[in-house]
């Protein structure tokens, strides 16, 4: 198996996803020097980071704070090979019996999908998943229930299964890739990706990938793992902007954790209660400190404060709500600084809303926290940054290691 087919293997369409963005994390990981040690993804999400890694040697920490992000990463960085499923004669086996369970009308489809597929009134019924795929997610998510509380499944094995359901939970979806909404209709006037949203949900295994290595995978704030590990390589992707990834990504977390929130039958957009996206309220028990302009730099802040690690590698946008003199200045007192660069094609909600900028530039910082940064130093990072020829990241490695 090639490494690029592992690491975007049920990718989901995630807001900040570095799918896109893999050559140029490679350049900064290379620019490090090391070929092994421990590699540490504190803001996981949907683990493509995490992932190359594990294709480049690394024993691999991934972590994130939503629960649905654990499940994904704990099927593609914790476990190497498939689990022995050994109560249901093999992963193969037990996935051939999910996609051939009875469709059931259950918790999904009641509330979150129109009663009619042909016949629908978007003014009141949600619409995020046909009323076939509801149905399907229902009876595949009871079924893993069921399995996993009569012991037929450990917790290693349902997160594998779990893993490409949320996966196609989220692809065949009736939205542009976020929960806060749905399309008027089945893709909106314009009928955009009808293929994925009325095809018939069907899970596929995950794809394994044996790094000889024990990783692992937490569940915590960013700001709390990196008091409580040591890591050669520490990879930090903080959100960039004011969207919460809680409430963005609610219905993947209640999929994950198949809790059946209180949520209302259909919505009245004149009242309040669940309202037209009802969106789980535990989204705030994990609001992000990132996603707001009061806070952002001083959670920043005393996130590279408590880091322990040879090098820190950081993500992030010349959108982002931290500014970026403030990133510089604190990173520069963490170690000596270098940088690496990429135009990227910003997230469009669809092709008929184009953004008002069409491209903004992805750099990585990469830290040596052995070594000393100057005021010199953070003046070449924010030039080889905003210079004209930004998009080459060949050339802002080559002037950086000079």
């Amino acid at each position: 198996m090639r490494p690029d087919g592992f690491i975007t293997s049920q990718l989901i369409p995630y807001i900040g996803n570095k799918r896109k963005l893999a050559p140029l994390i490679r350049s900064a990981i290379d620019a490090t020097g090391l070929s092994a040690g421990t590699f540490c993804d504190a803001f996981a999400g949907s683990g493509v980071v995490a992932r190359l890694a594990k294709t480049m040697g690394f024993r691999v920490i991934a972590n994130d704070w939503e629960p649905y992000s654990e499940y994904l990463n704990t099927a593609y960085i914790a476990e190497n090979r498939p689990p022995p499923f050994r109560v249901l004669d093999g992963l193969e086996k037990a996935i051939s019996t999910l996609n051939s369970l009875v469709p059931v009308r259950g918790f999904i489809a009641t509330h979150y999908c129109p009663k009619d597929d042909e016949h629908y009134d978007s003014d009141v019924e949600r619409m995020f998943y046909t009323q076939e795929n509801g149905r399907r997610i229902d009876a595949i998510r009871e079924k893993i229930a069921e399995w996993k509380l009569a012991g037929s499944i450990d917790e290693t094995e349902e997160a594998v299964l779990l893993a490409p359901l949320i996966y196609q939970a989220s692809y065949c979806s009736n939205t542009s890739g976020v929960f806060k909404g749905f399309h008027r209709g089945w893709g909106g006037a314009t009928k955009t990706a009808w293929y994925r949203i009325r095809s018939s949900l069907t899970l596929t295994p995950p794809m394994f990938w044996d790094n000889g290595q024990e990783n692992s995978v937490y569940q915590l704030d960013a700001n709390n793992l990196v008091r409580e590990i040591d890591c050669d390589i520490l990879y930090l992707d903080p959100p960039y902007n004011q969207h919460q990834y809680g409430s963005n990504y609610h219905m993947l977390n209640t999929v994950a954790l198949w809790d059946k929130p209180d949520v209302s039958v259909g919505f009245d957009l004149r009242t309040s209660g669940n309202g037209k996206a009802a969106i789980r309220e535990d989204w705030q028990d994990r609001r992000s400190a990132y996603c707001y302009k009061h806070s952002a730099s001083d959670a920043f802040r005393n996130l590279v404060d408590e880091a322990r690690a040879r090098y820190i590698l950081v993500s992030y946008s010349t959108d982002g709500i931290i500014p970026f003199d403030d990133l510089l200045e604190i990173l520069s007192k963490k170690g000596r600084l270098l940088v690496v660069t990429q135009r990227y094609k910003r997230y469009r909600v669809s092709s008929q809303r184009p953004s008002a900028k069409s491209h903004n530039v992805e750099f990585v910082i990469v830290v040596d926290c052995s070594k000393q940064s100057s005021q010199r130093n953070r003046m070449e990072v924010k030039q080889a940054v905003f210079a004209e020829h930004i998009g080459s990241q060949e050339s802002s490695v080559t002037d950086m290691l000079k």
